[in-house]
């Protein structure tokens, strides 16, 4: 049975995210998303800030999957499959997957999305929080990454709404797939759209650098870099630069 969404929406608030954990602590059902025309402490990957300015699509969801921690953590790429499928849609311009879970328009970042799980019973989380963060009327001047937005990158003018349930049109099924099957039957997917696929990449983890080529990544969303020596190096976690950007 496909997931049904209940959606709130709220002026303001400190984040998305935190606010569906404390509900999927409170034992809130899975499908609950609460979309904000602005958030206070807006967070991405790794705790950096995310700027919430009024205008962007900010939401998360709140999920429960009988998915171990690691299986969990595969639902980023699913949301990125889901993301690039609306924007080429609705853009000029190539959108490409970043490694782990970026979505680039004509090179530059548009999109965040942080998954937050808990609550382990039997080895499976107990919730997951997805949040989503997309920028359609205005990005960031400096940052990690290039960045840009839906409008500036030539597209229409979507109201927050709009954007979320479009979205969610995407991800619903791609959510069945997934639940169902793993993120081996989406694996392909990703990696048709990706950028720096058999290039040279990159990757800043937390204690080094890294550089090798991007030779593929694994069913559970592991990064498999082919290094000068011939060895192999998984990367799970990192951020991923591409030598041609």
């Amino acid at each position: 049975m496909s997931l049904i969404f209940r959606v709130e929406t709220v002026a303001e608030i400190d984040s998305t995210n935190e606010e569906l954990k404390r509900r999927a602590l409170a034992g809130a059902e899975a499908g609950a998303v609460l979309r904000a025309g602005l958030q206070t402490a807006g967070r991405g990957r790794r705790g950096r800030n995310w700027v919430s300015d009024p205008g962007n699509l900010y939401m998360s969801l709140l999920l429960r999957p009988v998915k171990s921690p690691a299986e969990a953590a595969t639902l980023g790429f699913v949301v990125a499959i889901a993301l690039g499928r609306l924007l080429r849609a609705v853009l000029p311009v190539s959108v490409l997957h970043k490694w782990p879970n970026d979505v680039l328009v004509d090179g530059r970042k548009i999109s965040g999305i942080l998954l937050e799980s808990g609550g382990i019973t039997g080895g499976k989380v107990d919730w997951l929080v997805l949040g989503i963060g997309v920028n359609l009327r205005h990005h960031p001047a400096e940052s990690l990454y290039p960045t840009t937005d839906l409008l500036a990158a030539g597209g229409p003018n979507l109201t927050p709404d709009q954007a979320m349930d479009l979205l969610l049109a995407e991800f619903r099924p791609l959510y069945d797939i997934w639940e169902q099957q793993g993120f081996a039957a989406l694996r392909d997917d990703w990696l048709a759209q990706c950028t720096g696929l058999g290039e040279t990449v990159l990757a800043r983890l937390e204690q080094e650098e890294v550089t090798g080529r991007f030779d593929d990544i694994d069913a559970d969303g592991t990064l498999i870099m082919g290094l000068a020596d011939g060895s192999k190096r998984r990367i799970t976690a990192g951020d991923i630069f591409v030598a041609r950007h």
